[in-house]
């Protein structure tokens, strides 16, 4: 029996891929659904727009709950509060339709993806896997499971 393809499950495997790096996809994935759900609030099509926030939603819980805040320490302190404010802002640009709040959102994903970004680059310039300090934050896992 065939199933849909919107009804499948994507797994990504990450086996080539360090923990940062996963992260750094995932905030890609993050900006790239929300810059979808901008333009289908523009289109009117609103149960496309709450579709692509809950993804949204679904990868910053994920990337909250890859937080250590015992090993992480005031990394992990501050990212766990940023994460809780994007949550805030999301539910209320969902809610409100408030494309001002949905921008807000892309700039401060972006931002802290920019950060993910650099510790990558360092790591691939004095081939070091993993960084202690993102490390301690709590970098996810290498395989995750995404229902898209």
């Amino acid at each position: 029996m065939k199933t849909s393809f919107s009804k499948q499950y994507r797994e990504i495997h990450l086996s080539s891929m360090n923990g940062q790096e996963a992260v750094v996809m995932l905030y890609d994935g993050a900006i790239g659904f929300m810059k979808q759900a901008l333009a289908e609030l523009g289109q009117n099509n609103l149960a496309a727009k709450v579709r692509l926030v809950e993804k949204v939603s679904k990868i910053i819980e994920y990337l909250q709950s890859c937080l250590d805040a015992e090993k992480g320490g005031e990394i992990a302190e501050n990212l766990n509060r940023l994460y809780e404010y994007m949550m805030v802002r999301l539910t209320e640009a969902n809610l409100h339709n408030d494309v001002a709040k949905m921008e807000e959102i892309i700039k401060l994903l972006g931002t802290v993806r920019e950060g993910w970004a650099g510790i990558c680059e360092a790591a691939r310039k004095t081939d070091v896997q993993e960084p202690a300090e993102p490390e301690k934050a709590g970098a996810c896992p290498k395989t995750i499971t995404v229902s898209v």
